[in-house]
């Protein structure tokens, strides 16, 4: 009989121009769980001379500086206390590109004559136009640096950094294409050694020019959200993470600063069961954000347990876990994870998580007999004969970690086994679409809203997160 128990929750849950065409993103912040965070990288992470996270609270008189000793002042229409690139709230400062759309600093922040990285988190809601993120402003027309958005003769949008130039006017290198309502990390270089300005996107190097910034430049006051000398070009979108270094940061650095980090949307041990006083047991996520309801007869092993003092077993007539709530959006970038341990060598076809749709689930990870692997299966929309992408992977029994996740920026998806990477394929952005009802562990819907495919074996440590994950984080799990 199908379990159809549901329970409420509140989640708190121009001289020079240099173009060149975006890089692929890295991925969408914040950690796993510990201990199984880790840094991607062994990335060593040089600390600015001047940083504003951006993320102080709603009606905050000033941007706390981080790092360096000046403070922002905030004009009227920016707000703080919104969620940034990271998920959390607050991360970020909105800027409504008006005349007062600007954070003030009264001061320069770096020295632009000499080598310099400049990084910020964007997320513009204008791409028609040139606004300005961060600069800072020198005393002529043209700023000592600035990074931003601009547009080229036919209108197309790009990310540019603009320097001073030896003959009085400026170095644009551009490239890369902002997106309305996406984040990406931008991030100027200027090697006077190399006489040379790069230009990043998402962490990767997106475009170079020649520059030589003048000896004679002036420096003055470092300002976000509008140019420092004409007060135009006034940003409308979201800034968060502001730095600025006094050296030519390691690409690789750019790399994990440019990363969004994968952000933990639900954890559930599985190491024990509470009763709610219906008779049936409920399987509590570990931060209360979310349950698994459990039907049938599932149950918390202790002896042999796959981690931890627990796991719960599931006999493959009828027993499943299903989230009372939906833990992630499947539209975009995600991640899903599980141990499992099947019971036997099984004859039949068994799900191990899926999200469930109206007419179809937009993944199955599951046990194929047939060859026995591993096969993970999203469909392309919420219909009952959807097209499919299938990815396969041979599953050699006892204990093992399944890993789910869809780059939405790279267009792929990936399955992971025992933190080794088992298989890939396209799955484009077009292809992807919200499941707004439920996870479900040890079961599918077999496209029709009909639980099928019960598992027969123990199932442990279910995390799902909104982005991917990096080799490192995976293998941490």
């Amino acid at each position: 009989m199908r379990f159809v128990a549901r329970t409420a929750l509140v989640v708190a849950l121009l001289s020079a121009t240099v173009t060149a065409t975006p890089s692929a993103s890295a991925a969408e912040h914040l950690t796993p769980r510990p201990p199984a965070g880790a840094p991607s990288a062994a990335v060593t992470e040089t600390q600015p001379v001047a940083a504003w996270r951006l993320d102080d609270r709603n009606g905050s008189a000033y941007a706390a500086q981080w790092a360096g000793i000046f403070r922002g002042l905030p004009g009227p229409g920016v707000r703080f206390g919104d969620e940034g690139p990271d998920g959390r709230t607050p991360g970020t400062a909105h800027f409504d590109g008006g005349y007062f759309s600007y954070v003030n600093t009264d001061a320069g922040a770096v020295d632009t004559r000499q080598a310099f990285t400049a990084g910020v988190w964007v997320r513009p809601d204008d791409t028609g136009r040139d606004m300005t993120a961060i600069n800072q402003a020198g005393i002529s027309t043209v700023p000592n640096f600035s990074l931003g958005t601009t547009t080229d003769d036919a209108g197309k949008p790009a990310f540019a950094f603009t320097l001073p130039s030896a003959d009085g006017g400026r170095t644009v290198v551009t490239g890369g294409t902002p997106q309305a309502g996406e984040w990406a990390y931008l991030a100027g270089v200027y090697d006077p050694a190399n006489g040379t300005a790069r230009l990043y996107v998402d962490g990767a190097q997106a475009a170079a020019g020649d520059a030589a910034v003048p000896e004679d430049t002036v420096l003055w006051n470092f300002v976000m959200g509008r140019d420092g000398n004409d007060r135009s070009k006034q940003w409308e979108g979201y800034l968060a993470d502001v730095r600025l270094w006094d050296s030519v940061i390691d690409p690789a650095e750019l790399a994990e600063l440019g990363r969004r980090k994968p952000r933990l949307r639900a954890y559930w041990p599985l190491e024990g069961a509470e009763d709610w006083g219906d008779g049936q047991p409920v399987f509590p996520e570990v931060n209360h954000r979310a349950h698994f309801l459990a039907g049938g007869d599932a149950h918390v092993i202790t002896d042999d347990a796959l981690a931890g003092g627990g796991s719960v077993s599931l006999d493959g007539d009828g027993d499943f876990l299903e989230s009372d709530i939906p833990p992630f959006d499947t539209s975009r970038s995600w991640a899903v994870s599980a141990k499992v341990r099947l019971h036997g060598t099984p004859d039949r076809d068994m799900a191990v998580l899926s999200q469930i749709g109206w007419q179809a689930d937009a993944f199955t990870l599951r046990y194929r007999a047939a060859d026995r692997t591993w096969q993970a299966v999203l469909a392309h929309a919420d219909e009952p004969d959807a097209t499919t992408t299938r990815i396969g992977a041979p599953a050699r029994g006892g204990i093992q970690t399944l890993l789910l996740q869809y780059d939405e920026r790279a267009g792929n998806v990936q399955l992971w086994i025992d933190g080794t990477l088992a298989g890939s394929a396209p799955y484009a952005a077009a292809d992807a679409w919200e499941a707004a009802r439920y996870l479900q562990a040890g079961r599918d819907s077999a496209a029709d809203g009909v639980g099928a495919h019960y598992l027969d074996g123990d199932i442990d440590e279910v995390h799902t997160w909104a982005g991917v994950l990096s080799q490192g984080e995976i293998n941490a799990l």
